[in-house]
């Protein structure tokens, strides 16, 4: 598939594969095998490949394989130190809110591969995830010459991005936060009382343009078992 600009100049192609990346080598289906690339993105994705040795390896290989010397392997996924701290701290082998749930199987026992648990997504995601420990997945990943070079969680992520004014406009945008206080005949997400306190807390303390983009504590909660990561590709 061919990209076209608005001057109608041709931009960029882009080609379409579906497959299953932890079980299919993805070059055998590429146009050109021998094509690289300079970057590759897998954003809440790559935990599903961790039910085997065999798929996780097939991931990364897929992923970092054809990246040429100086490329990226970017993703997020879910912080498996944070997941099972959350989950030791619970009487059940379930914890969550409103807003996500997640269920294990059983307590105490976390094998590095296929350690399933239930992931519950309010209108998103019902499906079954395994946990990633992420040193593993840092020497795998070493198989293919990348080098970590950046992990971490997602709150310290958005603190330090949304410094930036370009990517606060970005969030704005999209749309990404939710404002607060709310406009006439408009509603907050939650309707938990004290799901904002936090934000009526800054407001306070703070002297700040209104109204404030932010999340309500529930999805902060959900947001917060996230890690960022980058690996580079070495010569």
């Amino acid at each position: 598939m061919k990209t076209r600009s608005r001057g109608n100049e041709y931009i960029f192609n882009a080609e379409f594969i579906t497959a299953d990346c932890s079980k299919e080598l993805l070059i055998d289906r590429y146009r050109d095998p021998e094509m690289c690339f300079d970057i590759c993105s897998c954003q809440f994705v790559c935990h599903y490949s961790f039910e085997t040795y065999e798929q996780a390896d097939m991931m990364l290989r897929n992923a970092c394989e054809r990246l040429s010397p100086g490329g990226y392997y970017i993703g997020t996924t879910p912080n498996s130190f944070e997941l099972i701290r959350r989950l030791e701290a619970s009487e059940t082998e379930s914890f969550g809110n409103e807003i996500y749930t997640v269920t294990f199987q059983k307590k105490g026992d976390y094998p590095l591969f296929g350690c399933k648990y239930d992931f519950h997504l309010e209108g998103v995601v019902d499906v079954p995830e395994f946990l990633v420990y992420f040193p593993l997945l840092n020497e795998m990943a070493k198989k293919y010459k990348m080098k970590l070079v950046y992990k971490k969680s997602f709150l310290e992520f958005y603190e330090e991005k949304i410094k930036n004014s370009e990517n606060k406009m970005l969030l704005k945008r999209m749309q990404a936060l939710e404002p607060y206080p709310t406009h006439e005949n408009s509603r907050l997400a939650s309707e938990k009382v004290d799901d904002y306190e936090h934000v009526a807390k800054y407001m306070k303390n703070t002297q700040v343009k209104l109204p404030l983009g932010t999340l309500s504590k529930s999805e902060w909660e959900a947001t917060s078992i996230y890690v960022v990561f980058a690996f580079e590709k070495q010569p």
